[in-house]
């Protein structure tokens, strides 16, 4: 079973963050900081908290429920 923190943050890089210029402009869009950012776009991922992970669907308007799904879904 693939780490679940590696398929979020796999997720947000694909999905979020390539829409963006730059990861310091998706980490301001989304209330984070850069250096989190970063981190979220690592191949290996990161062991993101579940704060920095419903800032950022606050920022989408999304419920941190509706991101689940839709990453189960992907």
């Amino acid at each position: 079973m693939a780490d679940i923190n590696k398929i979020i943050c796999n997720y947000i890089s694909l999905h979020w963050m390539s829409k963006y210029k730059s990861v310091r402009a998706f980490a301001l869009d989304h209330y984070i900081d850069e250096k989190t950012a970063r981190k979220i776009k690592r191949k290996e991922g990161y062991r993101i908290p579940v704060s920095t992970l419903k800032k950022m669907c606050d920022a989408k308007e999304i419920s941190l429920s509706n991101f689940f799904s839709i990453v189960e879904k992907d």
